[in-house]
């Protein structure tokens, strides 16, 4: 009698183990593949934060002990904006012209005060200095915290007297008081038993031990497939390449350094201001704490949210109008900083509640 064949045994499961490996990673790089095809960097590598170094690259920076970095005395003509750029001696920014005669008003801040993407005569400061004949010293620095941004101010109270101190932020400041290297080295302040702790100064230089990511995090840096998943998982950590992050307690140092810019104004007698400053997307809940911490201390507010988000909703101002537009393929438009027309609204706003306090003459009562 003819025996049956024994019937075939159910695959080994180390064997669908592995087709269903072989299949993911086939897949896996599939996608891959394409995202890279369609970023049109088929060898290439994602950069999710642009690539953007503070000191001695794209921007005219030079390496500072106490506060990171501070733009680079002397002409830059060829510069990451391809505008007109000099910085002064002192390492403020130039306002395009020789300034009026009188005590100048002393203005820091970030990139929206160093005035990213614009000529030295279109910035808000240069616009203010001209609007209230008054001179207006430029000490904005691109990429600035609210942490660098308070020491810096406190550096140059020491040095010089001023009229008055504007204290310029976009409400992005506030959290870059979480790190301690952010496209460069920089200071940062702890928080002890509820005050403030400086730590990392001096600062590292450049080249001094660069910030470490463990070596899976700095491998999925080469995949498109992983930069478009964290961008939506961690877009906090993972949209700041080569980035330390020290803390979360960003609104709580934020408010505390109110406080410490507060006392600075007064050990030096002189009024500041605050000019929280706005674009279309900005999350303005981290600036919410340093904005009623500086009301309750009795500090003049600047909110341009309300007069810069109106014009736009009522059509009275178009976006690229007021700010300047980065259009790139197979990307969101984004929104950069502010034009010279945007810098005119906040020059404007600004001198007004100046005149207000009576901080400037006003134009009727400026001498002929």
């Amino acid at each position: 009698m003819r025996q049956r064949p024994a019937p075939a045994s159910a695959a080994a499961p180390w064997k669908l183990a592995l087709l269903a490996s072989v299949s993911t990673l086939v897949a896996l790089l599939a996608v891959e593949l394409a995202l890279r095809v369609w970023e049109g960097h088929p060898f290439g590598c994602p950069d999710p934060g642009g690539a953007i170094r503070m000191v001695g690259a794209r921007y005219p920076g030079s390496y500072d002990p106490q506060l990171g970095w501070v733009p680079t005395p002397g002409p830059h003509p060829h510069n990451v904006w391809n505008t007109t750029l000099e910085i002064a001696p002192d390492g403020t920014r130039s306002n395009g012209a020789p300034p009026p005669p009188g005590v100048p008003i002393l203005a820091v801040g970030d990139s929206f005060t160093f005035g990213d993407e614009v000529g030295d005569a279109d910035t808000w400061p240069a616009q203010l200095e001209q609007e209230i004949a008054q001179p207006v010293r430029n000490a904005g620095v691109f990429g600035y915290g609210l942490d660098q941004i308070a020491l810096r101010a406190e550096a140059l109270l020491a040095k010089e007297r001023f009229t008055a101190l504007l204290v310029s932020i976009v409400p992005n400041d506030v959290m870059r008081c979480e790190y301690a290297y952010r496209y460069a080295w920089k200071p940062w302040f702890a928080v002890q038993n509820g005050a403030l702790a400086l730590r990392g100064v001096p600062v590292p230089e450049p080249g001094h031990a660069p910030p470490q990511e463990p070596p899976p995090r700095r491998w999925l840096r080469w995949s498109f497939l992983a930069d478009l998943i964290y961008r939506r998982l961690d877009p906090d950590d993972w949209l700041l390449p080569d980035s330390v992050r020290m803390h979360r307690h960003g609104v709580e140092v934020g408010a505390l350094l109110v406080d410490r810019i507060d006392a600075a104004s007064r050990e030096h007698g002189v009024p500041w201001m605050l000019v929280l400053n706005w674009y279309p997307r900005a999350d303005t809940e981290p600036a919410r704490g340093v904005v009623e911490r500086a009301r309750a201390l009795g500090v003049e507010v600047v909110d341009l949210q309300p007069l810069l988000s109106a014009e736009l909703a009522d059509g009275r101002a178009r976006v690229p109008e007021l700010y300047s537009i980065h259009v790139k393929t197979g990307h969101p438009i984004d929104i950069g900083h502010m034009t010279r027309a945007g810098n005119a609204r906040v020059a404007t706003a600004v001198a007004e509640r100046l005149r207000a306090r009576g901080v400037v003459a006003s134009a009727e009562a400026r001498p002929r």
